[in-house]
This record gives structure tokens, C-alpha cells and sequence, in this order.
């Protein structure tokens, strides 16, 4: 697996920090480990406008990805802890953790999505 590591630079996914923050980023570092493991997966998930928190499983690859990282959550996950999760681990597998680190570290630590 790439050398993913979050630093004290970059700011927070859930804006929470503390343990829910920990989770959100456990939960990102498990979908990364999961789409090396599966380079053809392709992963689909279906939202609604203006709401956060709720996203739907849209194919099979999606759901094996969501039940690793709800896994990797071992305190249990919100519907928002997911949402976020999900959103950055896409963003990632198409910008590149690169890039997402830059993006990371503009941050004030607020909860944005990637």
C-alpha cells in the first residue's frame, strides 16, 4: 500500500477532531488500501442535492468499499462520517493523494467535502 499519512498540516475531514475525526480518517485510509487491493473496481454512489449525510450504494464495488470502511470505524460510523469518507477516498482515487494533501493543508480544518 502507498504511504498515506494524514500530518498535523492538513486539515480535518469532519471538522470534529478528536476520535470522530480519527474515524473518518481510519475510514478513508481503509477505502484507499481496498481500491489498490482492487485496481478494476469502480465504485458508484448516488446522493441528493442539499443533502449530507445519506448516500446510496449504487453498484457492487460500492458496497465492498463501503463495508471496508465502515469496518475500519470501529466505534461505529454517522450516515455523515460515511458521506464525508466516501467523498474524500473518491477524490482521492481520481486527483490523487497529492493532490489531496494540497488540498488538505489550504484548509481552516472545516468539514468540506474534498
Amino acid at each position: 500500500m502507498a504511504n498515506y499519512q494524514y500530518t498535523e498540516d492538513m486539515g480535518e475531514i469532519s471538522g470534529f477532531g478528536g476520535g470522530y475525526e480519527q474515524a473518518c480518517r481510519d475510514m478513508v485510509l481503509a477505502g484507499l488500501k481496498w481500491l489498490e487491493e482492487n485496481p478494476d473496481a469502480d465504485p458508484k454512489f448516488q446522493g441528493y442535492k442539499n443533502v449530507f449525510g445519506l448516500i446510496l450504494d449504487d453498484n457492487d464495488d460500492a458496497k465492498a468499499l463501503t463495508k471496508v470502511m465502515l469496518a475500519a470505524c470501529k466505534e461505529g460510523a454517522t450516515g455523515a462520517m460515511h458521506h464525508a469518507s466516501v467523498s474524500h477516498v473518491m477524490f482521492i482515487s481520481k486527483n490523487g493523494w497529492e493532490e489531496y494533501c494540497k488540498k488538505m493543508r489550504e484548509r481552516e480544518g472545516g468539514n468540506e467535502d474534498g
